[in-house]
């Protein structure tokens, strides 16, 4: 199946990342696994890091059956979901917070996200909003470490995860850690661009908590 770029309009949105090359992997990746998706039935589906919404709101075209969740820390990505989950006639429900802050007691049975993976200077983060979207630090792990250390308690017994990386991000290592926390990892596309060696990672559990209901609370 086919998964189309959503139609998307940042005109009034300057502050929010544009999709890119990084963008077009993840959808690329999601398009290869639009069949294990269909199988796996997900109900709940969250994108963490949002931005433009053009990842999400391009799956959400085309598996129907999820409730989709997005998140930012940018008050206007959010704004940019929003507008353009409407612009493709798809309802996502989105939250302004930090990484899954603003969500208590949620088990969700796909998880997106495309990290700021750069590797910066540790003040390149506090810069400016646009910079969260991509500063990660010196080893551009900052968030993403973050991110892989909430993991346990938002991702569902049998949910999977699409995590984006760069090269550079130390794939064997985030490998390591994943295990520890029990999860199983595998490196499902990957693509060169100028300047940059990108890797699409799919995560699962091997064991955890069990499934519950999802219930969804703003701090």
């Amino acid at each position: 199946m086919e998964l189309k770029t959503a139609k998307y309009d940042l005109k009034s949105y300057s502050n929010v990342y544009e999709p890119r090359e990084d963008s077009f992997l993840m959808l690329d990746a999601l398009e290869l696994e639009i069949t294990f998706l269909n199988n796996l039935k997900p109900v709940f589906a969250l994108e963490v890091g949002s931005g433009s919404g053009v990842i999400i709101t391009s799956l959400a075209c085309v598996l129907e059956q999820c409730v989709y969740f997005a998140i930012d820390i940018n008050d206007q990505a959010c704004l940019a979901t929003k507008n353009t989950s409407q612009l493709n006639q798809c309802n996502i429900e989105v939250l302004n917070s930090n990484l899954t802050d603003g969500l208590k007691d949620c088990l969700f049975d796909l998880v997106i996200f495309n990290p700021p993976y750069v590797v910066t200077d540790p003040g390149e983060y506090e810069k400016g909003m646009i910079n969260k979207a991509w500063a990660g630090g010196v080893s551009g792990r900052n968030i993403i470490d973050e991110f892989i250390d909430k993991l346990p308690n938002v991702l569902s017994e049998s949910g999977v995860c699409y995590l984006l990386l760069l090269k550079e991000n130390d794939i064997n290592a985030i490998q390591k850690i994943l295990g520890k926390l029990n999860f199983t990892s595998e490196i499902i596309l990957e693509r060169k661009i100028v300047g940059e060696h990108l890797f699409i990672m799919k995560i699962r559990k091997i064991r955890g908590m069990n499934k519950c209901d999802l219930v969804i609370e703003l701090k």
